[in-house]
């Protein structure tokens, strides 16, 4: 692949899931917000920034926005040590013209041909608009572009006389909905999926979960989203016997790990690796966890239990020197809050010096908010969806760095809590890299050769809490379905992340 080739793309999407608004198809007007985050990597990680919880608004004249919550450090290209946290920022990430509002959604090109934008006195310009230029000379929105000014890719969003300006352009981007009780259509935006109405019987409300499954999001129970039954097979009339705890840590950590050649990420002792939520797409040993049930010591209510699980993961960097475990994770909880105890270990290795291991059991690793969740009730037993966030970084710590603050978020985790022995249905298709051992590896798969960036990744020295700032990403689909949508299908961000040319510099503070 040729970065100076206006056809060398990568390919990437964005697609957000489950959000909740209202549409107005005889008005032509439109609100819905999702739930989540994505990071855009350039550089093989050198600059990067995220966007946080997408809000799209249309209006009856057919003119729309995209707008998020924009963050990520700002950097310096004569500088790779430079990394200035930046504040979190509203963006435009796409002006939308001539939308219409139909019964089950619409796809619009963004705005960008015929754009003009603004820059700082000594940044790169926008050139002015000529025969050789006007088939793609635009801009993505000036917010935007302002933002992109910080993190020093400002340039790499507007026709600026560069030889990758022909793939600048934006793509289109697609939106599709279904509203409550209605029958869904697939839609061009996803080929051969298409949104789950609510259920017959369901009620949604802004402080309850959103029932409806996807691929983003475990089905909690038998594969079919319902309400409390009257009966159940696996009712914890005895306690808790068995069931399962889905919980893959932090997905931008699992792509930190995963990416590079010569990485694993290994499950052990039952656990599984899952195929959903795959942090690098095509690794399956990347997916989110279900670490198996072993037994629990209380059960008042599901606002009231303690529970423990078997297995461990393991994530090796050796070009990193660290080695880390996370293993049988327990759980307590007691009304909204609770706590995710699991035995963790950090092993530290570098060149000529004996690797020394910390390891400890029984840590306080994350803490637990049930807020915005409630028991659901299956034929496998009750299923509860709860946020984490990391309280113990002291495994995520060594050489004077840290991956992580106290109270960052995690992967949202999903406990099935079974009247009946056994693990429980699967949360989610096994993939190749299910299972234990070196079938969890994922690093072993990456690309490598001359198209192979993860040599200029940087040490944790130069970024020492790269992993912890990356966009909030995982299981984080919290958004309901609201009254007047059963469930947002899909909104497909063609932000034309394409990879642009490289100024690969030898110098040993990038090489390495």
């Amino acid at each position: 692949m040729s970065a100076g080739s206006t056809s060398s793309l990568t390919g990437n999407r964005v697609v957000f899931r489950a959000g909740s608004g209202t549409v107005d198809t005889a008005a032509k007007t439109a609100t819905i917000r999702w739930k989540g985050s994505f990071t855009s990597v350039f550089y093989g990680g050198l600059t990067y920034w995220s966007a946080t919880d997408p809000t799209l608004t249309v209006k009856a004249d057919g003119t729309g926005t995209l707008t998020a919550t924009a963050s990520g450090y700002g950097a310096d290209m004569n500088d790779p040590g430079k990394w200035v946290p930046l504040p979190e920022t509203t963006v435009t990430l796409a002006n939308l013209s001539g939308v219409e509002v139909g019964a089950s959604g619409f796809t619009v090109t963004p705005d960008y041909l015929g754009v003009s934008v603004s820059v700082p006195a000594g940044a790169t310009g926008q050139p002015a608009k000529s025969e050789g230029n006007k088939g793609y000379w635009g801009s993505f929105p000036q917010s935007f572009v302002d933002f992109q000014q910080l993190t020093g890719q400002s340039s790499y969003w507007f026709t600026s006389g560069g030889a990758r300006d022909a793939a600048k352009p934006a793509t289109p981007l697609t939106v599709a909905y279904t509203a409550a009780g209605a029958t869904p259509e697939p839609t061009s935006g996803e080929p051969g999926t298409s949104p789950t109405p609510t259920p017959p019987g369901t009620t949604s409300s802004p402080d309850a979960p959103d029932p409806t499954p996807s691929a983003d999001r475990p089905t909690p129970t038998d594969g079919t989203p319902t309400t409390a039954p009257t009966s159940a097979s696996c009712e914890l009339t005895d306690g808790i016997k068995g069931g399962s705890l889905t919980w893959g840590f932090k997905k931008s950590f699992r792509s930190y790990v995963g990416t590079p050649a010569g990485n694993s990420i290994t499950a052990g002792d039952g656990l599984k690796i899952l195929a959903q939520d795959q942090a690098v797409a095509g690794k399956a040993g990347t997916g989110t966890y279900q670490w198996p049930f072993a037994s629990s010591s209380a059960y008042n209510s599901a606002d009231d239990f303690t529970v423990r699980y078997a297995g461990s993961i393991t994530y090796d960097y050796p070009a990193h020197y660290f080695k880390i475990v996370i293993a049988k994770p327990r759980l307590t909880v007691q009304g909204k809050t609770g706590t995710l105890y699991a035995d963790v270990s950090l092993t530290v290795s570098s060149p000529g010096a004996t690797p020394t291991t910390n390891a400890r059991n029984d840590v306080a690793l994350a803490s637990l908010d049930l807020s915005g969740s409630t028991p659901v009730t299956g034929s496998a037993g009750i299923t509860r969806t709860m946020r984490t966030a990391i309280q113990d970084t002291e495994a995520f710590t060594f050489d004077g760095n840290s991956f992580y603050q106290k109270g960052q978020e995690l992967d949202d985790a999903t406990v099935l809590l079974s009247g009946c022995a056994g693990t429980g249905p699967a949360t989610g298709t096994d993939g190749p890299g299910a299972g234990t051992g070196a079938g969890g590896s994922a690093g072993g798969q990456g690309t490598g050769g001359a198209g192979d960036d993860s040599a200029l990744i940087p040490d944790l020295k130069v970024r020492p809490d790269e992993v912890g700032q990356l966009a909030r990403t995982g299981a984080d689909d919290r958004t309901t379905a609201a009254a007047a949508l059963g469930a947002v299908g899909c909104v497909t961000a063609g932000l034309a992340m394409v990879v642009l040319t490289r100024r690969h510099r030898n110098s040993p503070a990038v090489r390495r």
